[in-house]
């Protein structure tokens, strides 16, 4: 997982976007691997970091303004969904293959458990192509350019010199009050 600088006198939506935009970086650095691979380990690894984004998200709906934070939240959220059918049969067929390889498993129960690996191995090749075929599209409706234009990875002096930006006007509007 990305380390972020979160500076203690950011503001909320200073803190939430440099959280958000590193959990946008961990899914395209790792998506080529989901795309080129039949790795397990690398659609687990795109998932668990697509809900750590939609966890971030789902915490900062009201910072960021509607009419583009929505498209990219619910992008977050499909990729989540389009990684599940591939992941959930990964799980399945994991479980078959050592209930088969146990050796206390009565030999009578192979040719179900075969039976069902083989559908299972089906339908995650199914799954895998609908997931393919959304990965790909994220990229075409400008998803990642979009993401890294709203969520920029800031170097510690721009978010440190944003910080400071956010805190004077918090002080203003404060005096203003007053």
């Amino acid at each position: 997982m990305a380390k972020v600088q979160v500076q203690i006198d950011d503001d909320f939506q200073t803190a939430m976007g440099q959280l958000i935009g590193a959990r946008w970086r961990e899914i395209w650095k790792a998506l080529p691997a989901v795309i080129k691979s039949d790795d397990p380990e690398a659609v687990h690894a795109v998932r668990v970091s697509s809900r750590r984004l939609r966890a971030v998200m789902d915490a900062s709906t009201d910072a960021f303004p509607y009419k583009w934070y929505r498209p990219l939240h619910k992008t977050a959220k499909s990729i989540t969904s389009a990684l599940g059918d591939v992941r959930d049969r990964d799980v399945l067929l994991e479980s078959l293959r050592a209930e088969r390889a146990d050796v206390a498993t009565d030999p009578a129960e192979w040719p179900a458990i075969d039976h069902l690996i083989a559908r299972f191995e089906r339908e995650r090749t199914d799954a895998r192509k609908t997931m393919h075929s959304f990965l790909a599209d994220p990229n075409d409706r400008g998803m990642k350019k979009e993401s890294r234009r709203r969520f920029p990875k800031l170097s510690s002096a721009k978010a440190e010199k944003k910080a400071k930006a956010a805190a004077k006007q918090r002080r203003r509007r404060k005096e203003k009050k007053a």
